[in-house]
């Protein structure tokens, strides 16, 4: 599989293409619906994905993340994912598919789009008083493993037998798993909470490098990486000594700074190249960052160029 795929259309999944009527909340196997494998699509629900076998590589939003046994997967409204079989894996890969918007749990949590707002819901925000970040997917194993394993499986078969009070069983079950989801998860990034800050700077700087020229969204960046907006930008000031705002101005400064010494396009062009739809904002932060005007900037760098030609060129 081409890591760097880019899709040319992404099918969009609503929870009538799957649920019952009138319920909001679904269960199945991956291979009962073998046609989605490897096709890329968002849905309109949140959807928990649990390896029970095999090996596959898990595409989301541009990311590709190896999933094997005991991975749990959790993919937020809209976001973009696949799974696409391993080649020359001896052992099928089948997953349970967990769907289900957050009404299902609290009515007044309609709107929700994300896992970790559940805890902003009546039922969840006694048990979790913070907000907490997110991980595109939680690796679980040994008793954990085997939990999960077990209440997905009680979970399939309640909804398939259909038997009195199967849906009450089925929202214990998730109420049980969600909240050992949160425990899990809480853990590990207190337990590993440098790494986390370094991989929120890195993601950060890595998404401003490659976003500049564009009017950037903290809230989406946010959003892509499972992570709260106030917490991100906390955690990277933290990891960086710089807020976010600060990381972009100084990149596209880079950048102009870059074109500058290596075209003869205005000013005004590459400023707006680079992410600047206001040129007065554009000269006094360029100022503040250079200590010079960009027309001075690039006459300084120009007679520096021909200085050093002149140095190559010396003989004795």
């Amino acid at each position: 599989m081409d890591e760097n795929i880019i899709p040319e259309t992404v099918s969009v999944l609503k929870k009538e293409d799957f649920f019952r009527s009138n319920q909001n909340f679904h269960v199945q196997r991956s291979d009962e619906f073998p046609d989605y494998i490897g096709e890329i699509h968002r849905h309109k629900y949140i959807e928990m994905v649990y390896i029970l076998s095999g090996k596959a590589t898990h595409w989301i939003d541009g990311q590709t993340y190896t999933a094997t046994r005991g991975d749990l997967f959790i993919l937020n409204m809209g976001t973009a994912h696949a799974f696409f079989r391993e080649e020359g894996e001896d052992e099928p890969f089948v997953a349970y598919d967990l769907m289900f918007t957050p009404e299902f749990f609290d009515r007044s949590a309609t709107g929700y789009g994300a896992f970790e707002e559940l805890t902003n819901s009546f039922v969840f925000y006694s048990l979790f008083h913070e907000k907490q970040s997110f991980s595109p997917f939680i690796s679980v194993s040994g008793s954990s493993h085997a939990m999960f394993g077990e209440m997905l499986h009680k979970i399939y078969l309640e909804y398939r037998e259909e038997k009195r009070g199967y849906i009450e069983m089925i929202r214990a079950y998730m109420l049980q798993m969600i909240v050992n989801i949160f425990r899990i998860n809480a853990s590990a990034v207190k337990a590993d909470g440098a790494t986390r800050s370094a991989q929120i700077a890195h993601y950060v700087t890595d998404y401003l490098r490659q976003n500049y020229h564009t009017r950037v969204s903290v809230k989406e960046m946010a959003d892509r990486a499972y992570i709260n907006r106030d917490y991100l930008g906390r955690v990277f000031r933290e990891a960086t000594g710089m807020t976010i705002r600060d990381m972009l101005q100084k990149i596209r400064i880079e950048r102009v700074c870059e074109l500058l010494c290596t075209t003869e396009r205005t000013v005004a062009d590459i400023a707006a190249s680079c992410g600047f739809d206001d040129m007065k904002n554009f000269y006094t932060i360029f100022k503040k960052q250079m200590g010079t005007l960009p027309g001075e900037y690039r006459k300084r760098a120009a007679k520096s160029e021909i200085n050093v030609k002149k140095s190559e060129n010396t003989t004795f």
